[in-house]
């Protein structure tokens, strides 16, 4: 009986550095949801024309599309919540090696979805963000 004990004390106490493990990897590989809101102002000549104005503080980036048009994205990797970085032809994933547009589109994988979009509007020259960020 004693034996039994103390293989069962011995089982137990190599189990807690397994569930550790578990609660861990199941935290690293579930998806980023929104967690708050931004409320972010920049001027439209700070934003280059067919280019990106990144807000490292904010994990925001104002992209000037054609037209004049404006976009916010949030600069979370929909794969695995890396913070992707802007280049010449859009975003890029430091983690997996993921291609965004510069409108947040999947140019290649391995993210399936697009980067996710926050509200952009102008008003008295100045453009405003607001929406749900990720994480």
């Amino acid at each position: 009986m004693a034996k039994f004990v103390e293989s069962r004390r011995r089982f137990l106490k190599s189990l807690i550095p397994v569930v550790a493990g578990i609660v861990g990897l199941g935290k690293f590989l579930s998806p980023r949801l929104p967690t708050g809101t931004a409320q972010v102002s920049v001027p439209v000549a700070d934003v280059p024309i067919r280019g990106a104005l990144v807000l490292p503080g904010e994990g925001i980036a104002v992209t000037q599309l054609e037209g004049g048009r404006f976009t916010a994205l949030d600069l979370t990797c929909t794969h695995l919540g890396c913070r992707v970085r802007a280049d010449e032809k859009g975003f890029t994933c430091p983690c997996h090696g993921s291609r965004f547009d510069s409108r947040g589109r999947v140019l290649t994988g391995p993210a399936a979805a697009p980067l996710h979009r926050l509200e952009a509007g102008i008003r008295d020259g100045v453009v405003h963000i607001t929406g749900n960020r990720r994480a």
